[in-house]
């Protein structure tokens, strides 16, 4: 492995991050050996950069300890430093995420707000080789996709991290023999903590049985990322070719899905960005061809088992499942967008199923606009007797998502209207209808 040393930092920055000497950098400090010696390289090569440090408030009197070194270089060094404090507990607490998502989450907001202000075109930070072989093995024990087996990204958007060549020994050596001085985070040696039982307990063994294990696994990682790249450009045509995103609902047709010869991968790498992981795509993968309406969840989404698709939609609180409508009103501002008023006897029927007619005399005002359930019947436009709705929809062969998008108006008890498909027969126009109500489903 190479020595850390400023040519070999510049060398990463312009092959692997695709920086140049003339980019203006946001350097995230937070008083580690890593990233003091990210901003001294950096800043003895001549960059136009500047500091930023949070200060999580998680170590105590250690916590201001940081933010007073990093503050004591950068003014002996005349950089530029932007410094914040968060109350990570309270927020990691408001939020209901573990405090090691909490102080990423805050930083990483704080360090975008700072790019967008004052124009840097990326943030550095001091992630490193050993770093990213902990994150193998870490995701390798959670389970993970191939995109969590491939390591740490040289570049991810702007954030770049060029010291991912080097290990983390190399670092500490770079910052003895330039003098400069570092804390240590405690924290770290804590083997409770999962990556930390890696770093400490896992890798050494590793390390004995196999004296260049770095090296190994920087190679394994290589390999893994290219096999990321080929999986990627699989997806990518996967969704561009049989995937439907429309109206806030993805649909991906099961036998299209059944063609690729690994599609478990494949559909793993679809329904990652909804939040589900491999766990749950497993029991998606089970139930291809169960029975219809088994629903999965992630955190954000759910994903509906259908006839002949999956289907994948946010998440949504429940909202309005009611509403009154009269003559001349509207409902903009509701789910369901409807325009009733009366019409004028010279008009012509309408074959638009979002468009209908009804003998207004038969109809009693203000009509009900709500959610079906359970038991509602209706007599559908052409029949003499009443029907379930619950068996009209499977009739219409309505999905499970269509079924709780569906809404019914009523007049009085009884509904008048299955919105957007039939009307009910008993109040159809007929030769002896004098007014006639127009509805509209805008």
């Amino acid at each position: 492995m190479d020595k850390l040393n400023t040519r070999a930092v510049v060398k990463v920055l312009e092959e692997k991050c695709h920086i140049s000497t003339s980019d203006r950098l946001l350097v995230a400090v937070s008083g580690g050996a890593d990233s003091m010696a990210l901003l001294h390289l950096l800043d003895e090569n001549g960059y136009q950069l500047a500091a930023a440090h949070c200060n999580f408030q998680l170590r105590g009197v250690d916590s201001d300890a940081d933010e007073q070194l990093v503050a004591a270089f950068c003014e002996a060094n005349n950089i530029q430093l932007y410094k914040t404090t968060f109350d990570t507990k309270i927020y990691a607490r408001e939020k209901k995420i573990s405090i090691e998502m909490a102080a990423r989450e805050l930083r990483y907001d704080w360090f975008d707000s700072l790019v967008e202000e004052h124009h840097y075109q990326a943030v550095v930070t001091g992630h490193h080789g050993n770093d990213s072989i902990e994150t193998f093995f870490l995701n390798l024990v959670r389970g993970t996709g191939l995109r969590g087996l491939s390591g740490i990204s040289f570049r991810n958007g702007k954030v770049i991290r060029p010291l991912l060549d080097f290990t983390r020994t190399a670092i500490e050596a770079y910052c003895n023999s330039n003098q400069i001085n570092y804390c240590h985070d405690v924290s770290n040696d804590d083997t409770r903590f999962i990556r930390n039982k890696i770093r400490h307990e896992i890798v050494p063994v590793l390390e004995s049985i196999n004296p260049a294990f770095f090296e190994t696994m920087q190679s394994n990682l290589e390999h893994l990322k290219d096999a990321e790249l080929m999986l990627e450009s699989e997806v990518e045509r996967f969704i561009a070719t049989d995937v439907v995103d429309e109206d806030n609902k993805v649909i991906i047709p099961i036998s299209k899905l059944e063609n690729y010869p690994h599609y478990a991968s494949l559909l793993f790498e679809v329904l990652r960005p909804y939040g589900f992981n491999s766990s749950v795509v497993g029991e998606v993968i089970g139930h291809l061809h169960g029975l219809s309406g088994k629903q999965f969840f992630s955190e954000t989404h759910r994903l509906i088992k259908d006839r002949h698709n999956l289907l994948v939609l946010p998440v949504e609180e429940i909202g309005v499942q009611h509403f009154w409508l009269d003559e001349g009103e509207n409902s903009d501002v509701l789910p369901v967008k409807v325009r009733i008023y009366i019409k004028p006897d010279n008009f012509q029927f309408s074959r638009n199923p979002q468009l209908i007619h009804l003998d207004a005399d038969l109809v009693e005002l203000p009509l009900l606009v709500r959610k079906w359930k359970l038991g509602d019947a209706f007599m559908p436009l052409g029949m003499s007797g009443f029907k379930k709705v619950s068996d009209f929809f499977i009739d219409e062969k309505y999905s499970l998502k269509d079924k709780e998008d569906a809404w019914l108006m009523l007049s009085g008890e009884a509904i008048v209207w299955v919105l957007g498909k039939r009307i009910d027969d008993r109040f159809k126009v007929s030769n002896r209808t004098k007014r006639i109500l127009e509805i509209e489903l805008i």
